[in-house]
């Protein structure tokens, strides 16, 4: 997509953006996963352990960086 000064929105992603939507697409799979399927694949990496809730964690501080970081981009 275009931003409003017809640069790319693409052109102004950061790393951090990066790492953060790609997190974001990884809990949006484990989640439908969950939702057709029954199957938690973080679980079944991680166990019930501090390292799941770490992910759980992560996917979802991506989801509100996006959300965020979206908006500002947005707005441009």
């Amino acid at each position: 997509m275009f931003g409003r000064n017809g640069k790319h929105v693409t052109d102004e992603l950061t790393g951090l953006d990066e790492v953060a939507g790609a997190l974001v697409g990884l809990g949006a799979l484990n989640w439908g996963l969950v939702g057709l399927a029954n199957f938690d694949a973080i679980r079944a990496v991680f166990g019930k352990s501090a390292a799941s809730r770490a992910v759980y964690g992560l996917v979802g501080a991506s989801a509100a960086y996006a959300v965020v970081r979206g908006t500002q981009l947005a707005k441009r």
